[in-house]
């Protein structure tokens, strides 16, 4: 009964990876509590060899790359992993997550981020939760016997 609860769980952790990992990719719906930290403007171009998007150190990397491009790299700390994620952001998005940065250094609140499908592009979004409410800027590791 153990191992197959085990596999149940072990299953839940995998399903949530999306979520927690270095470059989070939520789904529609869901959504990753952050604490922004930093903007960071990197060229960021494909290899074809590595068959992912990997980021541009000198011009000679970026002749062997595709779809060369320019995105801003946003650094945060994400809440469900209380580790740093990156979150790339197009220009229009960034702009977007300014409006509610705004709204949230006035107010207070929690920060949020999901994605949302329009036609074929996964776009960023953000909004902020609980406005007036203080939420602690980094994640605290606490013991169940202490919350309890």
């Amino acid at each position: 009964m153990h191992e197959r609860f085990g596999v149940i769980k072990s299953f839940e952790i995998m399903d949530e990876y999306h979520l927690i990992k270095q470059f989070s990719k939520p789904q529609e719906g869901e959504f990753v509590p952050i604490t922004f930290i930093e903007f960071k403007r990197k060229m960021v171009g494909w290899s074809t060899e590595l068959k992912r998007s990997v980021y541009i150190g000198s011009e000679e990397e970026k002749a062997k790359l595709k779809r060369v491009r320019e995105v801003n790299l946003m650094i945060a700390i994400n809440h469900l992993s209380g580790k740093l994620s990156s979150i790339e952001l197009i220009d229009e998005e960034k702009a977007q997550f300014e409006e509610v940065y705004s709204s949230f250094l006035k107010n207070g609140g929690q920060l949020m981020y999901t994605r949302k499908k329009i036609g074929a592009k996964n776009i960023a979004l953000f909004e902020l939760r609980d406005p007036g409410k203080k939420v602690m800027d980094i994640p605290e590791k606490n013991l169940l016997s202490d919350m309890l």
